[in-house]
């Protein structure tokens, strides 16, 4: 079933970088390998969010990484 819905994201990015990709002038080379950057970002992030669906997200990294700093302080 997940697969199902990683096969349906990976349509949705297809469209809209697809559509994007038509509406952008063919000379913009660095635009439109941002574009594939971006979208292929964004549809990672999609991915491990249906795969792993309790991974904790980046405000736990961010107090995992801050949190020493924090007890030096006090």
């Amino acid at each position: 079933m997940i697969w199902l819905k990683v096969a349906g994201v990976s349509l949705v990015v297809a469209a809209i970088v697809g559509a994007e990709w038509r509406s952008l002038d063919p000379c913009r080379k660095k635009e439109r390998a941002a574009l594939v950057a971006v979208a292929a970002a964004g549809w990672l992030a999609a991915v491990l969010v249906l795969m792993f669906p309790n991974m904790p997200g980046p405000m736990e990294l961010i107090d995992w990484i801050c949190k020493p700093l924090a007890g030096k302080l006090s």
